[in-house]
């Protein structure tokens, strides 16, 4: 299950790449290429930082993509996010959880990848709350093909069937808005 939300929300952010996404990429590839070449350079003169060089490239690599990604939602594509409610069935076993999503960015969002996590409900909003999150007790996507013009407001609702957890929950959602 979890690798097919993972799946949905890398193949929908690649449809949806714009020109400062490109440039993005563009960037943080051609600084990377530099920082390898820059490290065979040197390496004839210090081998030690040469493997440093490199090492910091190889995290560069590995990091960059996630902070790029995550720096380009929160200028471009701003979304705010409000947890109604979630109420638990009486007669069945679901799980309603209702919300509005506020578009706060500066050009009109035509589709939005909505990612529901419900977890336990912990008083204390520690570090017990993120390991929470890590492993939520159940998890959605949905795909809303729905425009979002500036400023507008998208009222969610997502229902989780067979809903067997009998604790109080928390809704953890996240938007991608394209």
């Amino acid at each position: 299950m979890k690798v097919d939300a993972i799946k949905l929300s890398f193949l929908t952010y690649l449809r949806h790449l714009e020109f400062y996404d490109y440039l993005a990429l563009t960037w943080f590839i051609l600084t990377f290429i530099i920082f390898i070449i820059f490290a065979i350079v040197i390496a004839k003169r210090s081998s030690a930082l040469s493997l440093l060089l490199i090492i910091f490239a190889l995290m560069f690599f590995v990091f960059t993509p996630f902070a790029l990604k995550f720096k380009l939602n929160e200028l471009l594509r701003t979304t705010h996010i409000e947890v109604l409610s979630t109420k638990k069935l009486t007669y069945s076993e679901s799980l309603i959880v209702e919300a509005h999503i506020v578009n706060a960015s500066q050009k009109e969002l035509k589709h939005c990848l909505v990612e529901t996590k419900l977890i336990k409900k912990n008083p204390s909003e520690g570090f017990f709350s993120l390991i929470n999150r890590l492993k939520p007790i159940e998890n959605q996507s949905m795909l809303v093909q729905e425009p979002l013009k500036k400023g507008e407001t998208l009222d969610y609702k997502t229902i989780f069937d067979d809903f067997s957890y009998q604790g109080d929950v928390v809704a953890y959602i996240t938007a991608e808005c394209y």
